[in-house]
């Protein structure tokens, strides 16, 4: 059998600060997986640099995305990071606090519907699948109010890990304190060892009822 793999999301998706003969996480762990259950895997990439959580949800109204959804055995999301960018730069020209935190929770709000949208999409398909999300880091370490974001945003994303076929990938904690030398110029996006951290954490969440089923074959 071969698997689907969906990547949804944003700029991270993309693979945005990689080198120019390099590549994002979506690629490094399709090969991870690959060899991990010994099979190869059709990737769909659904991303585009610069999009919100609104833009993704948008996305998902496409029926090719929906279709592939339906279809996917593993689906990786990163959605969240560009909001935050934006508000950052918002506030630094307004400085308006309540607005920021207007924006904090209307891409949580988003968020909650992409996973919504996501499961009922797969409520009407049977095959395996497990979910990991890539939660947000700070490219902004001495922004307070960025912090704040970061705080409350990844706190909401692990109500998310309940649920049995997700997962997170805690790469605020995977990045922290090694901003230097996992970013890209700006420390915006990760560079290529940044985005090959971020593949060998979803690598090591394994392949739940995947891998499960595929040794019962």
């Amino acid at each position: 059998m071969s698997f689907t793999y969906v990547a949804l999301g944003d700029s991270l998706s993309v693979g945005v600060g990689s080198s120019f003969f390099s590549t994002g996480f979506v690629q490094r762990y399709r090969r991870m997986a690959e060899l991990e259950l010994e099979d190869q895997m059709m990737v769909h990439v659904f991303a585009r640099p610069g999009l919100l959580t609104k833009d993704i949800l948008d996305e998902m109204n496409e029926e090719f995305v929906k279709e592939a959804i339906a279809e996917a055995n593993i689906i990786t999301i990163t959605a969240g990071e560009n909001d935050l960018i934006q508000a950052v730069r918002k506030i630094e020209s307004a400085e308006n606090e309540e607005i920021f935190i207007q924006d904090l929770k209307n891409s949580l709000e988003n968020f909650n519907r992409i996973m919504l949208k996501i499961n009922k999409i797969k409520s009407k398909n049977l095959n395996p699948y497990i979910i990991r999300i890539i939660n947000l880091y700070n490219p902004y370490p001495n922004n307070s109010l960025a912090e704040k974001w970061i705080q409350k945003y990844n706190k909401a994303l692990n109500i998310f890990s309940k649920i049995p076929q997700i997962a997170i990938v805690d790469i605020n904690k995977v990045f922290r304190g090694y901003e230097e030398e996992y970013l890209s110029i700006g420390r915006l996006y990760p560079n290529d060892i940044g985005y090959e951290r971020i593949a060998e954490n979803l690598h090591r969440l394994g392949y739940g009822d995947i891998d499960f089923d595929l040794e019962k074959e």
